[in-house]
């Protein structure tokens, strides 16, 4: 019998069928990287003009996933940061946009809003946030829970959703940007959050933020090298107050108190400032210093705001993934330093893509349009007036390309809910831009066929969408704010669906893949990596050809 197993046994090594990595091992330290309105193709538009050391370094010595897709739209950034991390899709996790109609408290809601929490360095409402709306677990929280809390996990974004919704239910600390008094904050939501620790207040207090606003911003390289951007693409952006060139060099408030500190996130020193903090944080909170796996979620969105602002084809756009390139360099350099390449492991991935620039589209003649989410309240009220003879607020709100029935009011008017869906659904299939509409009945019923409504259908949640769902035919935009330049996203066509995913460290093999894989396949990877649970409402399934050897 002993010989048999040791038969078995040397078997198995011949055959190089046991796997690469010992029973136990592990990273000291993972490091998430979502970058915020990445689209896959910057990879490699401006692939030229990154140094070594950034996303080459990650494309050339890791493994990228080529054809990573989103599998559900409304594509925003609070559900992304959400489904890269839970594994699942909003109809699972609930997080179905930035902000939706709360029917309970007849308003608005903010993903992160949480009145019962306070502030944690800010007196302002900035810091009233908590994850409290998620409701799934999260790869971060699933590896402090396989170790009895000892793994410590992070949260780090200037926007406090892309902070928040990583970090998960119970991580260690999360720090989000505070607009008003320039300082990294937190909320009392989070453990031994009396008040900032030490070392943040330290860091708060060098006021960088006003520093980088203090000088111009001007290319990091000669203008005349940004070969990859559109020439004469000024006329399609959305300028900065008081800008009447909109060239560079852009001259930044003489004052930047007066500006606020805010004024960082959108330009390319706000990633700047995310990676000073970051590596405070690993240095101060001793993340990876030993066998024990720690958790850090770093976000980076100034890659959002100068996305929106500016357009895809932007000089400005190009020389924000140019200046990241570095702050990446600088940030993989810091931790082959302090841990070492083998200890750590990265990935890389966006929460969204972005779309064309409806005024450039429109000079080329590619067909495009604005749709006003907004007006479809007032427009559909007056409509279902004609219709049913009775002045009521039908509808509450038209958000993330949804329409929120007002049923409190139905009552009054001797009306059921099924007849005023049936009718904005007829109302709203006539609207210029619009491809289609279904009731949230219909959304379940209608044939998989119908374009994209498999992903419509794991975008919706029956506690928090709407009663009625529409979807835009492609390269039209929801926000007339987008009209006369910069760009947005949400849709689920692949210009907002396509990410980057690369991953880099820790027995990770060199390569690519062209699989398809979907975002959330990221949670359950981990999961297979760290050899701990999914999160509890994962729906991914492992990438395969990353983890065969």
């Amino acid at each position: 019998m002993k010989k048999w197993l040791l038969f078995l046994g040397l078997s198995g090594l011949m055959s190089g069928a046991l796997p690469a990595q010992t029973d136990g091992a592990k990273p000291r330290l993972v490091v998430g990287i979502t970058v915020d309105q990445m689209r896959y193709d910057y990879l490699y538009k401006y692939y030229d003009k990154y140094g070594s050391g950034g996303f080459k370094r990650l494309l050339n010595d890791g493994f990228s996933c080529e054809n990573t897709h989103y599998n559900y739209m409304p594509t925003y950034t609070a559900p992304g940061h959400a489904s890269i991390y839970t594994g699942t899709t909003p109809s699972v996790h609930g997080v179905v946009g930035n902000d939706w109609y709360d029917r309970s408290k007849n308003r608005t809601h903010y993903v992160t809003a949480d009145e019962t929490v306070k502030g944690v360095g800010t007196d302002g409402a900035n810091g009233k946030h908590s994850p409290s709306v998620l409701l799934a677990s999260t790869i971060t929280d699933e590896l402090r829970l396989s170790n009895a809390m000892q793994s410590k996990v992070v949260g780090v974004c200037i926007k406090d959703r892309g902070s928040i919704l990583p970090a998960g239910h119970i991580p260690n600390a999360c720090y989000w940007f505070d607009d008003a008094n320039g300082y990294w904050i937190s909320s009392n939501y989070y453990p031994d959050t009396a008040a900032l620790p030490g070392w943040v207040q330290k860091f708060n207090e060098k006021n960088l933020a006003l520093r980088y606003l203090s000088e111009p911003w001007n290319t990091v390289e000669p203008e005349r090298t940004y070969t990859e951007s559109h020439p004469e693409w000024d006329k399609y952006e959305n300028r900065f107050s008081g800008d009447t060139t909109g060239a560079f060099p852009h001259v930044l408030p003489a004052n930047p108190t007066k500006g606020g500190p805010g004024l960082v996130r959108a330009t390319p020193f706000g990633n700047t400032l995310t990676t000073d903090f970051a590596l405070t944080v690993i240095k101060e909170m001793s993340l990876g210093e030993d066998a024990i796996p720690d958790f850090l979620a770093l976000s980076y969105s100034s890659t959002d705001y100068v996305g929106h602002q500016f357009g895809i084809h932007s000089k400005e756009v190009q020389d924000t993934y140019m200046r990241l390139d570095r702050d990446l360099q600088r940030l993989l350099d810091y931790l082959d330093e302090k841990i070492g390449n083998e200890n750590i492991l990265v990935f890389l991935t966006a929460d969204h893509g972005a779309a064309e620039t409806v005024p450039f589209l429109k000079d080329i003649r590619i067909p495009t349009g604005i749709l006003e989410e907004r007006q479809l309240v007032k427009d559909l009220n007056t409509h279902l007036e004609s219709v049913f003879g009775v002045r009521m607020p039908y509808v509450n709100a038209v958000i993330n390309q949804q329409v929120y029935v007002n049923e409190q009011v139905l009552p009054i008017a001797k009306l059921e809910a099924e007849p005023v869906r049936k009718a904005i659904v007829a109302y709203l299939s006539k609207v210029p831009g619009i491809r289609y509409a279904v009731t949230k009945e219909e959304l379940f019923t209608v044939a998989s066929e119908l374009p994209f409504i498999e992903l419509v259908r794991r975008g919706f949640h029956p506690k928090r969408s709407g009663d009625v769902i529409f979807h835009l035919e492609p390269a039209w935009l929801p926000e007339p704010t987008f009209a006369s330049g910069g760009t947005t996203h949400g849709s689920p066509y692949a210009y907002d669906t396509h990410v980057p995913l690369v991953w880099y460290g820790w027995n990770v093999p060199k390569g690519k893949t062209y699989h398809p894989v979907s975002i959330t396949d990221i949670a359950p990877t981990l999961a297979a990596m760290l050899r701990i649970m999914e999160p509890n409402g994962c729906t991914g399934k492992v990438i395969v050809p990353l983890l065969e050897r």
